[in-house]
């Protein structure tokens, strides 16, 4: 175990000064360490569209008004500023990419590269081009520490080409479908002019199953599914690779009856059996999720010897549209009762009946992840670097779906703890989460339980304005209708019991369907979690993601670039792609050079 050991200095470039905190001192080679600095693990949790507002519903809905969550005990909290070089809200591959690369980026024109060159900042910057990070490398943190020799991996409970994980292994134009079937690539085979020699992740899990497979494969009959999850002698019994397992949520409810086919690749690549090759094992539903879990458990199966491919979904793993939809398209399962907490619409995962109903929570993958990227941390001797996203609290939040907005505020709840049981094994690990926007500006809508509590919820007044008259002579108010527990009319939620053992009931009012700015708040533990909260407490930049993964993984404290756009790849004429010398990092840190203005 990588203890700490506080007796050396960070400086840290501030706003028109310097601020010097306490960090751990530097390790040697064996711990992982090439910079200044002790180096540790980098878990980055990205909880999607969250701000402090749904953070505050969930731990009233979930746990009660007077307790406290996981997020609540991360030790250090700081206002985030995620707003990129051209819009004061970013999008979501324009935050991630800054997030990777350590950069200021165009946020719509930019996924692991950016638009522009010098004119980026002029507003007609059109041409797509790759580019270098902050600290001189032609790739991310996480690539970066990947061919470093440092086990890497990726957790999303979207599908696997979302930009919150993807954009720091992937490199691509822009964000389209097309870019897609690219990613997905890329995530398996590198990226391009790099191929096998960037380090293949031992872990990526979430949906996406489609954009592994060609056009036109068949769908697993069920008799195939059963006689592969039979067994065979294997410890982890697995479905064979020429046959997609999962349909679209709702797919097998149509009137018109199941697809037969799916997949979405055009270029006749069966991407699921080149990951086998390359010595994946692909798994696709709960059940052999459990066998690999029950398989690490019983030591049947080395995790430091294992790489995971996941796929359970054919796109996102849960189900963004309306409550209403849901209902509408049958999506609710009759084996949860109505007055569940999590209600019984078919929030995550297809419909009872088929592979992919209850498929594994961000939690539950993050679990595995974490066992698996740490057997690998040890086996190498050095540190693992981490990226998970719970990407529904963003999707869910884009559609105003509050039940299942509140559902997946729970699931990443339940991944930073995850995140924060390691710690407590391994204390040299940063833990970082943040939200590159607000989404859909959830708030609570309360009701006095000493007064007559509504049986459905209705709406509330919204932006009234004495120009909106009617035909009664009387302003005419805009109204904003209110979610309840299954959507529009229907009944108030209920929070857990308060400290008095009173449920309190309210309703859920939204701000909009769109992503906005403010609200954001950083939260961080463990090592170098004390420069989240000293030095850069007044003011987290997005940028500053990638400057404390950076410190964590390679030692080293970057200086802020300011005013810096992303650097053009390739590096300037007689320098090579690489972290710059850690020397000159330092000198410029001391003086105060590049300190934000």
């Amino acid at each position: 175990m990588r203890g700490r050991h506080w007796t050396a200095a960070v400086v840290i470039p501030l706003a028109g000064a310097l601020a010097v905190v306490p960090t751990a001192a530097q390790g040697n080679d064996d711990a992982g360490t090439s910079g200044r600095h002790q180096t540790g693990n980098m878990i980055f949790i990205h909880p999607d569209g969250s701000d402090v507002a749904l953070w505050e519903l969930a731990r009233i809905y979930w746990h009660g008004p007077d307790s406290v969550s996981n997020w609540d005990q991360l030790d250090v909290a700081v206002p985030y500023r995620g707003h990129a070089a051209d819009v004061l809200t970013t999008s979501s591959n324009g935050g991630a990419t800054t997030h990777a690369f350590g950069v200021k980026v165009d946020a719509p024109d930019s996924f692991g590269t950016d638009s522009g060159a010098a004119d980026v900042l002029a507003g007609d910057a059109t041409e797509p081009r790759t580019i270098d990070a902050l600290s001189g490398y032609a790739g991310s943190w996480l690539r970066e520490a990947g061919n470093a020799g440092l086990p890497i991996g990726v957790v999303n409970d979207g599908d696997v080409a979302e930009p919150g994980t993807a954009a720091f292994l992937t490199e691509v134009t822009e964000r389209t479908d097309a870019s897609a079937l690219e990613i997905a690539r890329q995530l398996i085979q590198g990226r391009p002019g790099f191929d096998d020699d960037d380090a293949d992740p031992a872990v990526i899990m979430g949906g996406g199953e489609d954009l592994f497979f060609p056009v036109g494969t068949p769908v697993c009959t069920q008799e195939d599914i059963d006689e592969a999850t039979a067994g065979d002698g294997n410890p982890v019994a697995t479905i064979p690779l020429d046959c997609v397992v999962h349909r679209a949520p709702g797919d097998t409810l149509d009137d018109d009856g199941p697809s037969a086919t799916g997949g979405l690749r055009t270029d006749g690549v069966d991407l699921a059996q080149a990951a086998a090759d390359e010595g994946y094992l692909v798994i696709r539903t709960r059940a052999e999720f459990e066998a690999l879990t029950d398989a690490i458990d019983s030591g049947a199966v080395d995790p430091a010897e294992t790489k995971v491919l996941a796929l359970f979904a054919s796109q996102d793993v849960f189900n963004a549209v309306a409550e209403e939809e849901l209902i509408d398209a049958g999506l609710v399962d009759d084996g949860v009762p109505a007055g569940a907490k999590e209600t019984n619409l078919v929030l995550y995962g297809s419909e009872p009946g088929t592979p992919g109903h209850q498929p594994p929570t961000a939690p539950e993958m993050a679990e595995v992840a974490t066992t698996i990227l740490d057997a690998h941390s040890e086996q190498a001797g050095k540190p693992f670097a981490a990226v998970w996203e719970v990407e529904g609290t963003d999707n869910m939040s884009n559609i105003d779906n509050a039940p299942g907005t509140l559902l997946e505020a729970r699931y990443a709840d339940e991944m930073i703890g995850v995140a924060r049981d390691f710690l407590d094994r391994d204390p040299a690990t940063t833990i970082l989460t943040a939200a590159d926007g607000t989404a859909g500006g959830i708030q609570a809508q309360t009701y006095d339980v000493d007064e007559e509590v509504p049986a459905t919820v209705e709406s509330i007044d919204l932006n009234p304005g004495e120009e909106l008259l009617t035909d009664a002579e009387e302003p005419a108010v805009p109204q904003n209708p209110l979610d309840g527990r299954y959507g529009r009319g229907t009944e108030p939620f209920l929070s857990e019991p308060d400290q008095f053992g009173q449920r309190l009931p309210f309703a859920v009012a939204w701000t909009s369907t769109a992503d906005l700015t403010g609200g954001v708040v950083t939260r961080a533990e463990g090592l170098h979690a004390d420069v989240v909260g000293e030095a850069l407490s007044a003011r987290f930049d997005n940028v500053d993601v990638y400057r404390v993964a950076y410190l964590t993984l390679f030692g080293e404290a970057l200086a802020y670039p300011d005013g810096q756009v992303a650097p053009t790849r390739p590096a300037p004429q007689g320098t090579e792609p690489g972290r710059p010398d850690p020397e000159v990092v330092v000198d410029a840190l001391t003086a105060g050079e590049d300190g934000r203005g």
